[in-house]
């Protein structure tokens, strides 16, 4: 089976679950900003070093993806929904787990009014998002490393991610446990 097969197979598979009509979402990017409560949506702001800090609008309080808190960076800024304006990829190291590089990651996208909403998280050593984007929510790739003492030499999980129009988030294509990195079978 070719590459192209394959994702037009687990596309299909998607919308049969999801009783969705295409790969594309049902909403559009800005009716999802419209329908997401404020307190939901976030600020990027980026300082030096690739620190960033990911906040609810107007925060009068410290959020925890914050400068101060300074764990968190950007992991890039590729267009995930090809409309022209860098999205931001986010690795968290405030959940770091020991001397494992396994790291909380999340994607946002720009809704354009200053905002952006979360599309992605998980726990992955990496996420690899394609060279070019020209289509909307290409299929990412995520590598997950076994986290337990005694298993760090386990050969790393490589994940698919791909864009569920329903939930409008990445999710693992299958979903796997993250504790099945460690399994010797």
């Amino acid at each position: 089976m070719t590459r192209a097969t394959a994702s037009l197979a687990l596309s299909l598979l998607f919308c049969g679950i999801s009783s969705c009509s295409a790969a594309t979402p049902a909403q559009t990017l800005q009716q999802r900003c419209a329908a997401t409560p404020i307190d939901e949506r976030v600020e990027i702001q980026t300082f030096e070093q690739g620190r960033l800090g990911v906040c609810p609008p107007d925060a009068e309080e410290d959020c925890i993806y914050s400068l101060t808190v300074g764990k968190t960076y950007s992991a890039g800024t590729p267009d995930l929904n090809a409309d022209g304006r860098p999205d931001q990829l986010v690795k968290d190291f405030g959940t770091n787990n020991g001397d494992v590089d396994v790291l909380h990651h999340m994607g946002f996208v720009q809704c354009g009014d200053g905002t952006a909403i979360k599309v992605l998280e998980g726990q992955f050593k990496e996420i690899a998002v394609p060279a070019s984007i020209t289509l909307p929510w290409p299929e990412l790739t995520a590598t997950r490393l076994c986290a337990a003492p005694g298993k760090e030499d386990a050969a790393p999980q490589v994940i698919k991610l791909v864009f569920d129009p329903a939930t409008y988030r990445y999710v693992e294509a299958p979903k796997l446990d993250p504790q099945s990195v460690c399994s010797d079978g």
